[in-house]
């Protein structure tokens, strides 16, 4: 199984995709490209900063706002016990005023008022008194009012507060929303990173191993690759294994570890210590030992028909060749591994393999920048169908 190449490396190594056919470069234009590679790897650290800074910020606004919720929602609560208080505030002084005037009131046909007016020893007294108790009643109705307003104003503080309730709940979704987005910017950026990081590696090994041949063979580093290195052209690729079953397809796909991704290459199970091929005849340029996210790797360089192009062999259990090594189609150059072998007896160094198989790249030009379908080259068998032989 190949590891993730999202479309963020892919937007980031945009300047180094051949879109036509590879074409023969130099060893100091390849220390460029490692120059830009290595410019492109402090891109991501900072990217990765400002977006990890987004997350918190989001997750920071995320938690003020559920503090305001919190805060309108005790507000809430506190509003309606306020309008259950004067509707029962109301209620009692409806009660007073109604048995107020019921006393006022004429009783079985007799003039029966209010014993305080009864009271009255004069008809002034009697008039002050009346004013009095029609003033209490007004008093009282005014009071009732008043309570009645109160509670529509609670009523509409209380609707403020829902409406501020549902719009802090609508910007929560809305950060939770970003929030998503910012963790799977920050995750595609992360497995970038860890991209990049091995491509500056293996390109810095690369360079290595082509000073030296630069130097064994007295050119300069002006000198093109197909005019120093003197690997013998190859008229084609073949099968790097004599047998095995097609397991996944060169191409975006649904990874049972990553999720979607970039399947770069071919994914051919076969069992655990299978002899693994070059392709073609080449050169070692590059060997990885224990990536976390590939295993261990060798990289090949080809001369097919006058173009360059590169075979990565991932998930491998052993390898038997040497870096500079130059090998040919019936070199095995290691013998396969993957999950099974690397999880268990090797300390769970190979964490994106789940399982025993061969995964097998094909890259166009010296500086393997960008991934082909094998199948443009190979004859391989439809998915999950087996194939015996390597033509």
């Amino acid at each position: 199984m190949m590891k993730k190449c999202s479309k963020i490396l892919l937007i980031i190594l945009c300047s180094f995709i051949f879109i036509s056919s590879p074409k023969a470069i130099s060893l100091k234009q390849l220390k460029d490209k490692l120059k830009k590679d290595e410019a492109n790897k402090s891109a991501l650290i900072q990217r990765q900063k400002n977006t990890r800074n987004n997350i918190k910020r989001a997750q920071g606004d995320i938690t003020d706002l559920e503090k305001d919720i919190a805060k309108y929602e005790a507000e809430v609560e506190e509003t309606v016990e306020k309008i259950d208080e004067l509707n029962e505030s109301i209620e009692e002084k409806q009660t007073e005023i109604d048995n107020l005037l019921s006393f006022m009131q004429v009783t079985d046909g007799e003039n029966v008022y209010l014993e305080y007016v009864f009271q009255a020893k004069t008809f002034t007294d009697f008039i002050y008194r009346s004013a009095i108790v029609e003033q209490l009643t007004n008093y009282n109705n005014e009071l009732i009012d008043n309570m009645y307003k109160m509670i529509e104003d609670s009523k509409e503080l209380k609707n403020d507060l829902q409406k501020k309730i549902s719009s802090s709940e609508k910007s929560i979704q809305n950060l939770e929303s970003k929030l998503k987005k910012y963790n799977v910017t920050l995750s595609d950026l992360e497995t970038a990173h860890s991209d990049i990081e091995q491509l500056i590696a293996e390109r810095k090994k690369t360079i290595a191993n082509y000073e030296k041949i630069y130097k064994e063979n007295g050119c300069k580093e002006t000198v093109e690759f197909q005019t120093c290195l003197l690997i013998k052209a190859s008229k084609g690729f073949v099968r790097p294994i004599a047998k095995g079953t097609i397991s996944s397809e060169w191409g975006y796909r649904n990874c049972p570890v990553h999720g979607k991704e970039l399947h770069n290459g071919i994914d051919i199970a076969v069992a655990m210590g299978t002899p693994v091929y070059a392709a073609a005849n080449g050169r070692v340029v590059s060997i990885t030992r224990k990536y976390k996210c590939g295993g261990n790797i060798v990289v090949i360089l080809h001369n097919i028909n006058g173009k360059y192009y590169r075979t990565k062999y991932m998930h491998l259990a052993t390898i038997n060749v040497k870096e500079k090594q130059v090998v040919d189609v019936n070199t095995v150059i290691g013998t396969s591994g993957g999950g099974g072998y690397t999880l268990k007896k090797n300390g769970g160094w190979d964490t994106c393999s789940t399982g025993a198989h061969l995964h097998f790249t094909i890259l166009k030009g010296e500086d393997g920048s960008s991934s082909v379908n094998p199948r443009t080259f190979i004859n391989f068998p439809a998915l999950k169908k087996s194939f015996s032989g390597r033509i």
